[in-house]
């Protein structure tokens, strides 16, 4: 026991409080208060089992010096009292934490349901920071004067307790860290603010945090208050000439990381024997197993199945494992593990600016995200009715979505742990885009078809798109005409053609000139002339051409000269 380095499982403990803390710093969900409760329940939970082992281990431990003093050895006699001794202190501590825990799960703070104990104001965090840090945070250098220093003194000083009686009592050189790190001694951390000042400890804990998270880091104290008192107990058991564990006291433990498993990811349970030791290697069995180099404990790993009937978002999955601990006469005892865990439908988060329709032979483009997956999101979406669903190349979760029918379904899938995992089907219905405008511009002006215009008049057909879809789907927002017409109408007679504009090939957003002629130089103030658009296209993203549905006294704009 040269040093304290922190064990597999509590390193797992510390990287999950890290990955959710900086989820927190990016977006207060529910999600990530939700992640923050069931991490404080396991944590609790494994507090529990790891107390009650650290128990029974002493009780042997005091036991076994016992036995040694009945038959005339005295020579460890001291340590009955040393166990009692660490026991003790490691209880104080442990009670001042639960104390602060049943506080903050009150009517007055977090109001935790007396049943299920879950606390229903998750997010609360103003009572919260003024317990921590008093009303005047910024009080005693920035450390508060609330139940913060308090909390930190008892926590560093049981550490600093646990490395003055391993040297003084045991001979031991083991040297915990602080559990309490100032931001500026933990590399880990940005412990600095906006200003340049360097945060306390206290501040950077407590200050305009979300209760569920406090408690869950009050649920880490337990832990690592349980991993050093192990490490204490295996040193006053060290002493002893010869320990004897009696086989049947042996107890499997299974730890689940989380008991609620996205479709996809992976089930994490750690497997160990509670009084797992030098003298005691177990063997771990079962699939997905990866035993520890130590020997003494186990990862299993079990892929969260998919395949949701209809209408189901969630479903429990077992299994099981067996772990082998060898006993005296050589045989092995089997320890049976068995339980389930929960596997939940992945939600789909849909980001884009038309959520609700897609537009018919358009580029519409969707971001398609599976939060729960992370990292290992890797998806491939189909689209029914003959509609294109091509992935951005820049980005695995964009796809452009181009529908023709009435209605699209849009199946996501991701190709997660090896299997091809089915996540849900998006329906969406199919729409037209809107009808562009016709503008006819005169000397600069709009037509509002009301006045005379000049014989020698400036015209401009625009096509004007649909604001809103403009802003959509700007790609898909481009018009052409065909040929845009001249008519005059001289007396009663049937309009003749006087000019003709062949458009083909222009933007008609930006306008399409269309001369007079000079056939008209000659006729009376009051002769009626039409303009007339024979097509209007929509240009799409991918260049083609669609025809508007325009009729043709829609595309017809009459006025007289003067």
């Amino acid at each position: 026991m040269a040093d304290a380095k922190a064990s597999p499982r509590q390193k797992m403990i510390n990287m999950m409080y890290l990955v959710l803390t900086a989820l927190l710093a990016l977006n207060v969900s529910k999600e990530v208060l939700q992640s923050f409760e069931t991490l404080g329940i396991s944590l609790r939970e494994s507090a529990k089992v790891i107390t009650a082992s650290n128990l029974e281990f002493s009780e042997q431990i005091k036991d076994a010096v016992t036995k040694e003093v009945e038959s005339g050895n005295k020579k460890n006699e001291k340590l009955i009292a040393l166990t009692d001794t660490v026991m003790g202190k490691s209880k104080t501590v442990f009670l001042y934490l639960q104390g602060i825990i049943d506080m903050l799960g009150s009517p007055e703070y977090g109001n935790a349901d007396p049943v299920t104990h879950s606390i229903e104001v998750k997010d609360e965090s103003v009572k919260n920071t003024n317990f921590w840090l008093g009303i005047d945070d910024a009080a005693n250098g920035g450390r508060g004067n609330g139940e913060a220093m308090k909390l930190k003194e008892i926590l560093n000083g049981y550490v600093a307790w646990a490395n003055k009686f391993l040297a003084e009592e045991l001979g031991d050189s083991t040297s915990f860290k602080k559990i309490c790190l100032e931001p500026s001694e933990d590399p880990t951390l940005a412990h600095t603010s906006h200003g340049g000042e360097v945060k306390t400890w206290e501040y950077f804990t407590f200050h305009d945090v979300p209760l569920i998270a406090n408690i869950a880091l009050l649920e880490k104290y337990k832990s690592d208050i349980n991993t050093i008192e192990t490490k204490v107990l295996n040193a006053i058991k060290l002493k002893l000439s010869n320990i004897t564990f009696k086989i049947d006291s042996l107890i499997a433990i299974d730890a689940p990381v989380s008991q609620i498993v996205p479709a996809g990811l992976q089930f994490e349970t750690k497997l160990f024997v509670s009084m797992a030791s030098s003298e005691i290697k177990p063997q771990f069995e079962g699939g997905g197993i990866t035993t520890d180099p130590s020997g003494n404990f186990a990862i299993m790993k079990i892929g969260a199945q998919g395949g949701f009937a209809e209408g189901v978002n969630e479903r429990k999955q077992a299994y099981s494992a067996s772990i082998k601990v060898p006993k005296a006469d050589g045989t092995f005892a089997l320890l049976p593990v068995k339980g389930e865990f929960t596997v939940r439908k992945p939600e789909v988060v849909i980001t884009s600016k038309s959520v609700q329709n897609l537009y018919r032979a358009c580029g519409n483009k969707i971001n398609i995200d599976v939060p729960a997956l992370g990292d290992l999101y890797n998806p491939s979406i189909s689209a029914s009715g003959g509609a294109d669903a091509i992935q951005d190349p820049a980005n695995k979760k964009v796809f452009t979505i181009v529908p023709q029918g009435k209605e699209c379904i849009v199946g996501v899938t991701s190709n997660t742990n090896g299997q091809n995992l089915k996540i849900d089907d998006i329906k969406y219905s199919v729409i037209a885009p809107p009808r562009p405008q016709i503008q006819i511009i005169v000397n600069g002006k709009i037509y509002d078809g009301s006045t005379p215009i000049p014989k020698k008049s400036t015209l401009t057909v625009k096509i004007v798109p649909d604001k809103e879809f403009l802003e959509k789907l700007p790609a898909d927002a481009k018009y052409e005409i065909g040929t845009a017409r001249v008519l005059v109408q001289r007396g009663l007679g049937v309009p003749k053609e006087v000019t003709n504009t062949n458009a083909s090939g222009k933007d008609a957003r930006t306008g399409i000139s269309v001369p007079l002629g000079t056939s008209l130089q000659n006729d009376n103030a009051g002769t009626k002339i039409y303009v007339v658009v024979d097509k209007i296209y929509r240009v799409n993203f991918k260049s083609q051409k669609v025809e508007e549905n325009f009729i043709e006294t829609e595309r017809m704009v009459g006025a007289v000269i003067q």
